[in-house]
């Protein structure tokens, strides 16, 4: 995949978000095709597919995995504007609080959450639990009880980024 080097210059107003928190590893190439195959083999039928990425930069995964899961729609929520305005495909993403999303519609959840803060993460976490029915994809172990009680844990795939390989974890709600 191809990162977008406008993503690693910074506002002053992305100062706020800490520089930690936007400039993490992201799939590489090799890495969106074994995420691509493990959503294959858990949704066969891929037109039933409404995703939505929380936390999507620019956009690059949606626009990755509506291009290899064809029949499938992926969307995006970023909170950094100025993220979402350095978008360069095709693809519907929009500056907004995942906290503050409605999820009921999707049937696929990505979060590359491991520069959500704990406590946010579990904020997230319980909005899941609450809200979606589906496919939760997560690189962090969740911890919220809420979560853990109703989620149904699948498989752990170890999956290629630009850091190293990451366990990414696939949970059904």
């Amino acid at each position: 995949m191809e990162l977008n080097p406008a993503l690693f210059e910074f506002s002053r107003a992305e100062g706020s978000y800490g520089r930690e928190n936007l400039t993490y590893g992201s799939l590489t190439t090799r890495g969106m095709l074994t995420m691509v195959r493990s959503i294959r083999s858990l949704i066969p039928n891929i037109s039933l597919i409404e995703g939505l990425d929380l936390g999507c930069g620019d956009g690059e995964l949606v626009y990755h995995l509506q291009r290899e899961l064809t029949g499938s729609t992926w969307y995006g929520v970023e909170i950094c504007g100025s993220r979402v305005a350095k978008q360069r495909r095709p693809v519907f993403i929009w500056e907004g609080d995942m906290l503050a999303e409605s999820l009921h519609s999707y049937t696929v959840l990505h979060a590359d959450n491991l520069c959500l803060d704990d406590a946010i993460a579990e904020q997230l976490e319980s909005k899941i639990a609450c809200e979606f029915k589906g496919i939760y994809i997560t690189y962090r172990t969740p911890t919220c009880l809420s979560f853990l009680k109703k989620a149904v844990f699948l498989q752990t795939v170890p999956t290629e980024t630009t850091w190293y390989t990451h366990p990414i974890h696939y949970y059904k709600l």
